[in-house]
């Protein structure tokens, strides 16, 4: 008597289907790089995909699609994921935390807004406080401890990021990449335009466990300040924006130190407006 489960089986019977079906070309970039994969396997992403494979359009009857502004490693990715599950991203070892000069820069900018809003702000003349508020008393969180903390909460164990642990460890890397942050952004994007909603919701959720398990440094700020650059030059996903935005006003200290931080700050109203409302939350 067989002890296979109807499910393994039904997943069998699936993954042969998949592999018998005639492949499905994809010409991706500008270099215009054909990739295969196998149809069903294509199909069975998304209604969008289905479509794509299987309707009426030009791509299903010539079995090739061309996909010129999708990068060859978002492609990579996806196909990884089609035939895998899950997907490869980059390795990183930390660098340097940040230097003295740019926490030197930090605290003189922080200085001189308490300086100007001590101008501002008279004493109580019952207790002698300022009405901006105080520091925080011994043992209690501050505000943007406590920002960070929610940041942190939204991950759960539940959530998709959770199979990606096996697919790349942190910190094992030989060299940093820049990719680090914007694959899976990339590949956010690439789902949603396709409607691949399982992919969506693995490749954001496994974002936000990057932001918040890579640790502070000058690189990883660096690597912010492009992933936010990334999101308001290109028409992305408002989810996207969401995690990114309160990530960077949780760290906007380490950030300000950044030309391209300031330049981003100056040319995107809506990023300016999206953290100040983020902002928000670390007010007293």
């Amino acid at each position: 008597m067989s002890t296979t489960s109807g499910a393994e089986n039904m997943e069998e019977g699936s993954y042969a289907s998949f592999m018998a079906s005639k492949p499905f070309e994809f010409v991706v970039g500008p270099e215009k790089k054909v990739f295969a994969i196998h149809s069903a396997l294509v199909a069975s992403q998304s209604a969008v995909l289905e479509r794509l494979v299987n309707g009426d359009m030009k791509e299903a009857k010539e079995g090739s699609a061309v996909l010129e502004h999708v990068d060859e490693q978002t492609f990579i990715r996806f196909s990884q994921y089609a035939y895998m599950g899950i997907y490869r991203y980059p390795s990183y070892r930390p660098g340097p935390p940040h230097n003295a000069d740019s926490d030197n820069n930090i605290n003189n900018n922080q200085d001189g807004w308490m300086k100007e809003t001590e101008a501002h702000c008279h004493k109580c003349r019952y207790c002698g406080k300022r009405c901006y508020g105080n520091e925080p008393r011994h043992g209690q969180m501050t505000k943007g401890k406590k920002l960070w903390n929610d940041f942190e909460k939204q991950l759960s164990s539940s959530e998709p990021y959770m199979v990606m642990k096996t697919a790349s460890r942190l910190n094992d890397g030989e060299e940093n990449d820049a990719e680090l942050l914007l694959c899976h952004a990339k590949l956010y994007v690439f789902a949603d335009s396709y409607g691949i909603e399982p992919l969506m919701k693995l490749s954001l959720s496994t974002l936000h466990y990057v932001l918040v398990k890579v640790s502070q440094s000058n690189d990883m700020a660096s690597m912010a300040v492009k992933l936010l650059l990334y999101c308001y030059e290109n028409d992305t996903p408002e989810a996207l924006r969401e995690i990114v935005v309160e990530y960077a006003a949780c760290r906007v200290e380490h950030l300000w130190g950044l030309p391209q931080f300031q330049e981003l700050l100056q040319t995107f109203g809506e990023f300016s407006m999206n953290l100040v409302k983020a902002l928000l939350g670390r007010i007293d």
